[in-house]
């Protein structure tokens, strides 16, 4: 028994692979709009649940800290780690045409990108993301029955 809800077929063009002749172990990391700025080295990790800014990207962003809803909270890292979340903030992110507004976990801490999105920015958007073709697709809304 097929599933309806599986119907619908997401591809990713052959072309995006021409370079990809060798593997690579790359990061699918991307550029994405939040409040009305281009915002780059946004990594897309399927392994996070939770969506996080840095608080030096809000700085930077000129976001004031006002604006965030101070709550410490621990997050566990893969290793078991744990870091301290400095609390959350909403903001609008826009892909595509496509805007939804995020809560972010604010974190205070070094790092490599200005923004981790998660699972559930990913589920929100309807986002597929490919390691391979190091791209996003997004599903397109269907009309409920």
């Amino acid at each position: 028994m097929q599933d309806s809800t599986c119907a619908n077929v997401i591809s990713f063009k052959g072309g995006a692979t021409v370079d990809r002749a060798k593997p690579r172990n790359d990061l699918l990391v991307i550029e994405l709009t939040i409040r009305d700025i281009d915002v780059a080295r946004v990594l897309i990790d399927t392994g996070s649940s939770a969506d996080i800014i840095f608080k030096d990207t809000l700085e930077k962003m000129g976001i004031d800290q006002f604006e965030i809803v101070k709550y410490p909270s621990p997050l566990l890292g893969l290793s078991g780690e744990t870091t301290m979340a400095y609390g959350s903030i909403n903001l609008a992110v826009k892909a595509g045409t496509v805007t939804r507004v995020t809560e972010f976990l604010v974190v205070d801490c070094p790092a490599s990108y200005n923004v981790i999105m998660g699972t559930p920015w990913l589920n929100a958007m309807r986002a597929i993301p490919s390691t391979y073709h190091l791209c996003l697709k997004f599903q397109p809304l269907m009309e409920s029955r």
